[in-house]
């Protein structure tokens, strides 16, 4: 399985349009494009799917994470719509693999909301299934709801504010299930700029952002807030 990773701990270059950044930080834990892993690619025929680990324990200060860049001061509600196609032989649970959406409100303070992909926790299967090339089935989910951090209860909606960033997070580990996931036709919609799909590493405009950074300097510039606030409860 070839995966790509950045060895050397350098910032990619960000360009302005729509990409996805896989990150990693902590022991055993990474997000990376794998080759010959996930459905069939919009270019090329390599069939990428985005995997995910975090070979350690779920109480181990580490994840694979991957951020999206070009959606940042967009509205909340000019989001309608996140899915992603998750391989069966991986972890679905109630928090990992998840989307994470950081707002900011007209206070100036900031929250996350997450959808994690078991169902019950956010997201939903469409009913679609599909098998990869080499075998592996994948299911279609869809998140139906979002869970505001530190909330019990799912709403329908974001409530207003402006997005600051979009993620989407791996780190529940070996001990709630097998520490790994492959993700594949991942999809947010939006109201003003339309459908963005990534089907592999090819769909990022910019190449660099492929690779993986375990720079947590570059990865909280992207995600717009520290990494400890992941796991913030309530506002910050």
């Amino acid at each position: 399985m070839a995966i790509f990773i950045a060895l050397a701990f350098t910032s990619p270059v960000f360009a302005s349009s729509f990409v996805l950044h896989p990150a990693g930080f902590g022991p055993h834990s990474y997000a990376a494009w794998a080759d010959g892993q996930g459905l069939p690619d919009s270019h090329g025929t390599v069939n990428q799917a985005l995997y995910f680990q975090k070979m350690t324990t779920t109480a181990t200060n580490a994840a694979g994470i991957a951020i999206f860049k070009g959606f940042g001061g967009l509205p909340s509600s000019d989001l309608t719509g996140l899915k992603f196609w998750v391989g069966t032989d991986g972890h679905c649970g109630a928090g990992a693999p998840r989307f994470d959406v950081l707002l900011q409100f007209a206070s100036g303070m900031k929250q996350f909301f997450f959808a994690g992909c078991q169902s019950g926790s956010g997201m939903a299967p469409t009913g679609m299934t599909a098998t990869a090339p080499n075998g592996r089935v994948f299911q279609q989910r869809e998140v139906v709801c979002w869970y505001p951090s530190g909330a019990i209860t799912c709403v329908s909606s974001l409530p207003p504010g402006t997005i600051v960033s979009i993620a989407m997070v791996f780190d529940e580990g070996t001990d709630q299930g097998v520490g790994f996931v492959f993700l594949d036709n991942i999809e947010i919609d939006s109201a003003s700029t339309g459908t963005h799909l990534w089907t592999s590493a090819a769909d990022n405009h910019d190449p660099s952002a492929s690779t993986t950074t375990f720079d947590t300097t570059v990865i909280e510039a992207l995600l717009g807030a520290p990494l400890t606030s992941l796991y913030i409860t309530g506002q910050f």
